[in-house]
């Protein structure tokens, strides 16, 4: 399922359809290059659920935990393990893994930035990836190829990148997913 995004609002009132749909827990894998929307999506999902916070990428500390919401949301950000050896990557994700066990099958949300870093960490020496054994979501965010940045910043009609229109594409994997994914997609297109 693929939906257009025209600038953060719309990025913001997708993530807040999400945490309203959401009932019981979930898990969501978002992908996509630098300033496409991953960490705006949260702070919408965030404002879905009710979290009182401010919602801050956890990219130095890789886990920020947020439970003034209906439900817990724990925000991972898996950008470091792209920056690190192949060995510290391995320690870093058996660590992260370790965490995630503690809550993943719990009544919460959980938002995993940078997810397809994931491959990185090989599960009980498989090429099986930790997050190919949840129930979870993926949404991939991409800029749209016609107003593509130039120069950093903004792109040739002077548009901020944060005001570029994205599409972001969604997938589910698994009953609980798939569920959440139709009532997001439903109320989008009524909004």
């Amino acid at each position: 399922m693929n939906l257009k995004l025209n600038g953060r609002q719309k990025t913001i009132l997708l993530g807040e359809l999400f945490g309203s749909c959401i009932e019981d827990s979930c898990v969501i894998a978002l992908e996509g290059p630098l300033g496409a929307g991953k960490t705006t999506f949260v702070k919408g999902l965030a404002q879905g659920l009710g979290v009182k916070e401010v919602v801050q990428s956890p990219t130095f500390t890789m886990l920020n935990e947020y439970h003034s919401g209906r439900l817990a949301l724990y925000h991972l950000d898996l950008y470091r393990l792209s920056e690190s050896s192949e060995s510290q990557a391995r320690a870093l994700g058996d660590q992260l893994v370790l965490e995630l066990d503690e809550f993943v099958h719990q009544k919460m949300v959980c938002v995993i930035e940078w997810s397809e870093l994931f491959k990185l960490i090989e599960r009980d020496g498989s090429h099986t990836s930790y997050l190919d054994e949840l129930d979870h979501l993926t949404i991939r965010f991409a800029y749209d190829i016609d107003e593509g940045i130039s120069g950093g910043a903004q792109n040739d009609e002077g548009q901020s990148e944060e005001d570029l229109s994205r599409t972001a594409f969604l997938a589910g994997s698994g009953v609980v997913a798939e569920r959440v994914l139709t009532r997001v997609v439903g109320k989008f297109a009524d909004a």
